[in-house]
């Protein structure tokens, strides 16, 4: 089974297009075509990634991000804007964007992005078919007596 992607996209022919070409790839793609709409269907479409434009009315995409970070933190998210804008990448990236993609978006580009995204996740355990697993203490690996002595009590 492939990664379940929703594209989260207001503007109905990127993400038809999208939807198209990401499915091309692999991917189970599910869409929203709002902020609000992905926070609705998010429990039930369970989604690995999240690929959501940063500039749509009602919740945009930082503050997506940003929701998505408190309630589905294992979920892997890549803004894409038309606008290059720096202070807003340095923002989601800081806020835990896995990477942030320019629009009109490369095909080539994009393509790196999400192979990084899939490799990063099998590396973390959550790759393909299977959930991520929820981090747990036993699962450190450490040698600094600090964090022993802090990880012990």
């Amino acid at each position: 089974m492939s990664l379940r992607l929703l594209l989260v996209e207001d503007d109905p022919a990127v993400r038809l297009s999208l939807a198209e070409t990401l499915a091309d790839e692999g991917f189970d793609v599910r869409i929203a075509d709002s902020g609000e709409q992905a926070l609705n269907r998010l429990h039930d479409e369970a989604p690995e990634i999240v690929l959501s434009d940063v500039r749509m009315p009602g919740v945009d995409g930082l503050q997506l991000l940003s929701l998505l970070r408190q309630r589905a933190p294992a979920v892997d998210v890549i803004l894409m804007t038309a606008f290059e804008d720096m202070p807003t990448v340095a923002r989601a990236m800081r806020e835990g964007a896995f990477d942030f993609l320019v629009k009109p978006l490369e095909l080539n580009a994009l393509r790196d992005v999400l192979r990084r995204v899939v490799e990063d996740r099998a590396a973390r355990g959550g790759g393909g078919s299977e959930r991520p697993q929820e981090y747990r203490l036993d699962q450190l690996v450490g040698r600094d007596a600090r964090m022993i002595e802090i990880l012990s009590d």
